[in-house]
């Protein structure tokens, strides 16, 4: 023990050698002929297979290695497009609501393709039953003036009130402030439309000034009259659900179903041109001044 302690050195470039010498045979293919040779073998043989069985097993974690790295690559693969994927279907409703969109409003400029329109978005709503009145993201800057026509899918939604340079405020149908000329597309009759306070909470409108004469019935649609200051004629402002005879006999009124449901306002188009007095309020403004 003394002896190798001494010589530990000596022993261990001994052994290096050898295990290189293994390594080499191993891999050249060169076999042992002579006898110093064949006895070498028995010392190499052993350590030659150490040598193989290594090289094999570092080639298998080589190749476990690259097939690994090629799995996680694989997987981030898979990982991105599963992200692509579910964020197509978490944008399908979206999508679907804007093709929704554009089919009504392609829907409305195919109705009245004598109107000039201009497409906005509603913006804020007044919370208040009895002031049906919203904002939408389109003003002067988009030559957008007071009195202009808003048209919603189905119908007339209301007028613009007031414009600033990047929005304006419209009156909605259901408001007291609104009023038009209308007209029964079955009997001819004429009358006005205007918004109600108390019918506004049920989404209704009223129609007065109906001669007595007249044969409403419920169904009947109701369009806007040439009569009218601010409207042209020919558009849908909603179906009669009930008529009644006015205090007096002389006239009647009818109850008025709105063609456009207020509830799902997204997008409206306004008509960018004036008809009639709304030119001139316009001008000097509502007030005349």
């Amino acid at each position: 023990m003394e002896f190798l302690h001494k010589h530990k050195r000596l022993f261990l470039a001994l052994g290096i050698t050898i295990s290189l010498l293994a390594i080499i045979i191993t891999i050249t293919g060169i076999a042992p002929t002579s006898f110093l040779g064949r006895g070498f073998g028995y010392i190499v043989t052993p350590m030659q297979r150490g040598a193989s069985s290594a090289t094999s097993w570092i080639s298998g974690r080589i190749d476990v290695l690259a097939r690994s790295e090629q799995i996680l690559t694989e997987n981030a693969a898979l990982r991105e497009e599963n992200m692509r994927l579910s964020n197509i279907i978490a944008s399908m409703p979206h999508l679907e609501e804007e093709n929704r969109l554009f089919h009504e409003m392609f829907d409305m400029e195919q109705r009245y393709p004598e109107l000039s329109m201009v497409g906005a978005r509603l913006i804020g709503q007044n919370p208040n039953n009895w002031e049906a009145n919203f904002i939408i993201d389109k003003g002067t800057n988009h030559g957008i003036y007071p009195n202009m026509i808003v048209l919603g899918f189905g119908g007339v939604l209301g007028r613009i009130e007031h414009a600033w340079p990047g929005y304006s405020r419209v009156v909605s149908i259901l408001d007291t402030r609104f009023a038009a000329a209308a007209r029964n597309a079955r009997t001819e009759d004429v009358g006005t439309v205007h918004g109600n306070m108390e019918l506004g909470l049920d989404g209704l409108m009223r129609m007065d000034h109906i001669v007595a004469s007249a044969r409403f019935m419920p169904g009947d649609r109701i369009y806007t009259s040439d009569h009218g200051a601010f409207f042209p004629p020919g558009i849908l402002i909603g179906t009669v659900v009930s008529v009644h005879a006015s205090p007096g006999g002389l006239t009647q009124y009818a109850i008025i179903q709105p063609a456009v449901s207020l509830d799902r306002i997204d997008v409206v188009l306004i008509v960018d041109q004036l008809f009639g007095e709304g030119l001139d309020l316009a001008i000097f403004g509502e007030d005349g001044q």
